[in-house]
């Protein structure tokens, strides 16, 4: 996850480190830049020549609510700005909500996708286009990712999964993991995930909020493609360091049991006794470092079939 205002650690160094894609949050874009997004692209704006993904603003209405905007705008500005991979406005269910809240939810996010999909067919406006190919033609000159919702009401999941499969999402993207991982429900997640396999079995999965090396085999384990998550630079700003089996704090740290640029550079006490900025980018360097490494023994185990 990159911020697309305040960056911390620079996409460049993420695509130095071998991350080829990485997701930045449309709303914020458009509440602090506007028109400016529009005409430079989200590219430019955070200075990644790879894949950009990005993220209506369904985060923000996990934490504080509801956002003040129409799915259809955020739709369209996605457009305008040129993100490879979109995700529609969705109303992130979390974890805990009661059936029939977590169901009206559901029902909200499929009302936006719904939007959304409309908002992007009106933009094709090339008349020699068959008009059956249109729908196919605008789904994959950006890949919308349909956000599922549900949580632990798996029934609800399969029934999101479903609907936006024939809405004709290609790419699935499993919302309100943060908090099930957060609570250590890790069956629950594998429920949910598998609820999701069940119903679309051969469409790419997207994990919002994956972002421990945990948790990363074991979502790929269980079906999941792509995931995202700020994690290195929210545990950097907690002294929270990664390592291959979990999580440490740095205050309890005397060595620091890795190789990566940064601990070859400092003792635990050295990294410790930086001031705070410093400290922070150089302990998420490291937790990028980790999680790469996490990433690429998943896809050597891919490869060796296990």
């Amino acid at each position: 996850v990159v911020h697309p205002v305040h960056q911390t650690i620079s996409p460049k160094f993420l695509k130095s480190l071998g991350f080829d894609a990485i997701i930045t949050n449309a709303y914020i874009a458009l509440e602090h830049y506007g028109d400016t997004a529009r005409k430079k692209g989200i590219h430019e704006i955070v200075d990644f020549d790879g894949v950009v993904m990005t993220d209506s603003g369904g985060y923000q209405v996990l934490e504080y609510g509801s956002i003040d905007i129409e799915a259809e705008v955020i739709a369209q500005f996605e457009r305008d700005i040129g993100s490879d991979i979109c995700v529609p406005l969705d109303k992130p269910t979390g974890y805990g909500l009661d059936y029939y809240t977590a169901k009206n939810y559901v029902e909200q996010t499929l009302t936006n996708a719904k939007d959304t999909l409309r908002v992007m067919l009106e933009e094709i406006t090339n008349d020699e286009e068959p008009r059956h190919n249109k729908k196919e033609t605008q789904m994959y000159k950006q890949i919308w990712a349909g956000p599922i919702q549900g949580a632990e009401h798996l029934d609800l999941v399969r029934y999101s999964a479903s609907e936006l499969d024939k809405i004709g999402f290609t790419l699935m993207a499993l919302g309100s993991p943060v908090e099930v991982m957060e609570a250590y429900e890790f069956l629950i997640l594998a429920q949910m995930i598998a609820s999701v396999k069940s119903v679309v079995p051969t469409k790419p999965i997207h994990l919002f909020g994956a972002g421990h090396p945990l948790t990363i085999p074991l979502a790929v384990a269980l079906g999941c493609d792509l995931f995202d998550s700020a994690s290195y630079i929210l545990y950097a700003k907690d002294n929270r360091y990664m390592h291959s089996n979990g999580t440490a704090r740095l205050d309890d740290l005397v060595y620091l049991p890795c190789h990566c640029p940064i601990c070859t550079k400092y003792s635990a006490k050295e990294l410790l006794e930086k001031d705070k900025e410093t400290r922070t980018t150089e302990i998420a360097k490291h937790n990028l470092y980790i999680l790469q490494s996490e990433v690429n023994s998943v896809k050597q185990a891919i490869v060796d079939g296990r």
